[in-house]
C-alpha cells in the first residue's frame, strides 16, 4: 500500500483482502477471517449480499446519477421506505454520500430554521469528520458530560436530577442533537429518565430534535433505530453506514414539520450526488431484506445471547471489566491487553475493532452473521483470556 493514504487512525494489519461473503473475507493466500465490525459497521446484511448486488445490478443498467433539472422514480419508493421506518409520516428525504453529510445536512438545516439558538449535544458523541457538526464550537454549541454529573446512576449516568443538568440553559436551546448509544464506540447508554427530560423540554421551546443513527441504525440495536428504545419522536434522523451496505449512500429524513418549515425558508444544498438512483436503489433493498429476512428480530435474539455468553466469561474472568450492548452492537471492557487480545484475534481469524485509547473492543457483525461463528469466537476470546491468565 505504497501510494495509499491512510489516515483513519487505525493500524492496518491485512492488505490483501481480495473476496467476502457474507462475514467471511479472504486473503490473497486464502486464508480466511470472519469480519465480526461489517467492515466500518456498514454491511449491515453481509459482503456481498445476493439481493443487495442484484438491485445494484438492475439499477446500473437503467439509470446511475441524475442532474439538477431531472429525477427518477425510485427516489420517491426509497423514500417512503424510510419514512415508514423512522415513522415521519408526510416528511421527506434527501439521499446523500455519507454519514458525516448526512448529520451535517440535518444540523444545517436546524441551525437554519432555529436562528440564534444554541444547540445541545453530549460530549461523547460522535457527529462526524466534518462541518460545524463534528466540531460542536462554543458559543454555538453546549456539550454536556452526563457521565461526570452529580446524580450518576453507575452504567445509567446522569438522571437528570443534578445541579449540572439544572444549569443547562434550555431557554436558549434550540436544537438537541442526540447519537443513542454509540458514545464515540465506546457503546453506553443515557437513561431514559434523561432522555425523557430534555426532550420534553425541546418540545416545550418548539425545538428539533436530531438523531444520528449512523452507527446506531438500520436495526443494529434490534430496532429500526436507536431512538427507538426511548419514548423519542425525532424531527430529524440521519442514517448512513448500514443503510447502504457497503455502498456510499445516506440519507438526511425530516418530519412534515420541518418540510413545511423548510418551504418556508430558502434552504440550499447542492452538491453532484444529491438524491441518485443508484444509491435509492440500494436503500430500498436494505430495508426490504431486513423486513422480508425478519433480521431485526434475529439480530435481538442473536445480541442478547452472544451478550448473556459474554457475561458468563465475565463472571470467571477479572481481565473482562464490563460488557454493553443492544441487538448486535457489543463492547467488551477489559481491565488491561485489549491490544494484546485484538492482535490475537485477528491471527486466529476473527476482525473486530479496537477503540484508540481505550481498553474496549467493538463487536458489531453482520445481522446475518452465523450463529456458529459467533460461538467459535466466543471460544477463541476464552482461550486468549486464560492464556494471558
Amino acid at each position: 500500500m505504497k501510494h495509499i493514504i491512510w489516515s483513519i487512525g487505525h493500524e492496518l494489519i491485512i492488505n490483501d483482502i481480495v473476496k467476502a461473503d457474507n462475514c467471511d473475507i479472504w486473503d490473497s493466500k486464502g486464508n480466511k477471517y470472519i469480519d465480526m465490525e461489517s467492515g466500518v459497521w456498514c454491511t449491515s446484511v453481509g459482503h456481498c449480499n445476493p439481493r443487495i448486488n442484484s438491485a445494484i445490478s438492475t439499477q446500473m443498467n437503467k439509470i446511475v446519477h441524475t442532474g439538477f433539472n431531472y429525477s427518477s422514480p425510485i427516489i420517491e419508493e426509497a423514500a417512503q421506505k424510510v419514512l415508514e421506518i423512522t415513522n415521519l409520516p408526510n416528511g421527506k428525504c434527501e439521499f446523500i454520500c455519507s454519514g458525516s453529510e448526512a448529520v451535517e445536512y440535518c444540523v444545517r438545516i436546524a441551525k437554519t430554521l432555529m436562528k440564534g439558538k444554541k444547540q445541545l449535544a453530549f460530549s461523547d458523541g460522535y457527529f462526524g469528520a466534518y462541518g460545524d457538526a463534528s466540531k460542536r464550537e462554543a458559543p454555538d454549541w453546549i456539550n454536556y458530560n452526563w457521565h461526570e454529573c452529580s446524580c450518576n446512576n453507575g452504567d445509567v449516568g446522569c438522571i437528570a436530577e443534578c445541579e449540572e443538568f439544572l444549569k443547562i440553559p434550555f431557554d436558549q436551546i434550540g436544537v438537541f442533537l442526540f447519537e443513542p448509544g454509540s458514545s464515540s464506540g465506546l457503546v453506553k447508554f443515557p437513561s431514559k429518565q434523561m432522555i425523557d427530560r430534555i426532550s420534553n423540554k425541546i418540545k416545550e421551546n418548539n425545538g428539533l430534535i436530531v438523531i444520528n443513527e449512523i452507527t446506531t441504525g438500520v436495526g443494529r440495536t434490534g430496532k429500526w433505530f436507536g431512538f427507538q428504545h426511548y419514548d423519542l419522536q425525532p424531527d430529524m434522523v440521519a442514517i448512513g453506514k448500514g443503510i447502504g451496505n457497503g455502498y456510499p449512500v445516506s440519507v438526511a429524513a425530516v418530519s412534515n414539520r420541518v418540510s413545511i418549515l423548510l418551504d418556508e425558508q430558502q434552504f440550499l444544498y447542492s452538491q453532484s450526488h444529491q438524491n441518485d438512483p443508484l444509491g435509492a436503489s440500494v436503500v430500498l433493498a436494505l430495508i426490504n431484506t431486513i423486513i422480508d429476512e425478519n433480521l431485526l428480530d434475529r439480530c435481538q435474539k442473536i445480541g442478547d445471547k452472544f451478550r448473556s455468553d459474554l457475561n458468563e466469561l465475565k463472571n470467571t474472568h477479572p481481565l473482562i471489566k464490563d460488557i454493553r450492548g443492544r441487538g448486535l452492537m457489543s463492547a467488551i471492557e477489559f481491565t488491561k491487553e485489549a491490544g494484546f487480545i485484538h492482535k490475537k484475534l485477528i491471527k486466529n481469524g476473527f476482525i473486530v475493532a479496537k477503540r484508540s485509547g481505550h481498553e474496549v473492543l467493538r463487536i458489531d457483525p453482520a445481522l446475518t452473521i452465523k450463529e456458529e461463528d459467533i460461538e467459535q469466537f466466543l471460544k477463541v476470546l476464552k482461550n486468549i483470556i486464560e492464556e494471558i491468565n
